[in-house]
């Protein structure tokens, strides 16, 4: 593999020892998540019953439009909904089963019949005991994994939602942790496909907490794998792996239930790596990697998020498309960009609907304009999203 660009290793290095007075943060995509379960699989004492049949209702409608000039990403609108619903069966504190179906529709896709777009089962089973957490079938996966743009990209939250696989999550204290493997396609013999998965991992270390302030240390890892031995494609094996290492911190203004129109006000940092592990190589480039800068503020309602990127020859199958370094678009003799030198501003707004339940329906308005610094050009996105998830107790069992 070539050297890596000494410029770009040296710059990581001085933005690493700046830690605490730069850093990256992530959006906050909470209002995407489905709502914790009625049974609190935490607290045996519980004075629900343990054992329950419970209906979820999840309702996402997206409006994403990217006006891209640029040689990298390509601009586009995605306009649509997607509605999952599911029953539970929670046979104590720990276990709970599920089984449920998955629509996507988009607008203005009316040349086919009125179909779906997608129809996909749901399967889950759950198992939960006390800081560690146990899932096979469908993971909490998605934007939940909460990775860094340039390692996961936010429109899988559209493109694809559900992941399967099998999925191991830690809570405690002071440590978070959730890995998984998603069997994105499955090969069969004389498949003319090939077999495809993913992996990831996301740790997060605190190393200072007060009543005001917290500070950790996240380590991020995503790999992709494309091959196989029973299918017919003779593609050469593909194997790519990301990785990023930083710090974040953040200063609360106040607690959950605090009056402060303030929430918070984070700084992160992140070194970003990629690796070409393939037996061919599958980019231009072999090995890059980048720095990841963010300033953000919180209020009840709003985020405010600036940020800075810089990749030398980065490429990440998964992540987002700005910060790539080899072109995806759809156009013939495409040019790639070794050195991607971005400025970046988020605007996110919240709106909580009044409703019966808290909390249950929301709209979501962002604004992303980012500069590139080595074009001089301005790019743009949007997006207005409507989400409702909410649960229903059908049902409760006597233990």
């Amino acid at each position: 593999m070539k050297l890596i660009n000494l410029k770009i290793v040296f710059s990581t290095f001085i933005a690493l020892s700046l830690i605490p007075f730069l850093g990256f943060a992530q959006l906050d995509n909470s209002s995407f998540y489905p709502k914790k379960e009625l049974l609190s699989f935490s607290d045996s004492s519980s004075k629900i019953n343990q054992r329950q049949i419970n209906l979820e209702i999840d309702y996402f409608g997206f409006f994403r439009n990217k006006e891209f000039f640029e040689n990298i990403a390509d601009g586009y609108t995605l306009f649509g909904s997607q509605f999952l619903s599911k029953l539970s069966y929670s046979a104590d504190t720990t276990i709970k089963v599920s089984a449920g179906i998955f629509l996507r529709k988009d607008f203005g896709s009316g040349n086919n019949n009125g179909n779906f777009n997608q129809i996909q089962p749901y399967f889950q089973f759950l198992y939960k005991k006390n800081k560690h957490q146990f899932i096979f079938g469908n993971l909490e996966g998605n934007l939940q994994h909460n990775l860094i743009e340039p390692l996961f990209n936010f429109e899988k939250i559209i493109n694809r939602r559900l992941e399967n696989g099998v999925q191991y999550k830690y809570l405690s204290k002071n440590t978070s942790l959730d890995t998984w493997i998603d069997w994105v396609t499955m090969i069969y013999p004389y498949s003319d496909f090939d077999e495809e998965l993913h992996f990831g991992l996301n740790i997060e270390r605190n190393i200072f907490a007060s009543k005001n302030w917290k500070s950790t240390i996240p380590v991020q890892l995503t790999a992709i794998h494309k091959g196989g031995q029973i299918n017919t494609t003779g593609n050469p094996l593909i194997t790519v792996f990301n990785a990023a290492i930083g710090n974040k911190t953040t200063y609360y203004f106040g607690n959950d239930n605090s009056d402060s129109y303030l929430k918070y006000i984070r700084t992160h940092l992140y070194g970003v790596f990629f690796i070409d592990n393939s037996s061919v190589p599958s980019f231009t480039f072999e090995n890059g990697m980048g720095i990841y800068a963010n300033l953000e503020l919180a209020t009840k309602k709003h985020q405010l998020m600036f940020s800075y990127w810089r990749g030398q020859d980065f490429v990440a199958p998964l992540g987002g498309d700005i910060y790539s370094s080899a072109s995806r678009i759809f156009a013939p003799n495409t040019q790639d960009e070794p050195l991607r030198n971005l400025l970046i501003l988020r605007v996110l707004t919240n709106f909580s609907l009044p409703n019966i339940a808290k909390d249950d329906a929301k709209i979501v308005f962002r604004a992303i304009p980012y500069y590139n610094l080595e074009t001089q050009e301005l790019n743009f996105s949007t997006g207005l999203y409507a989400t409702f998830n909410t649960n229903f107790l059908l049902k409760g069992f006597k233990n």
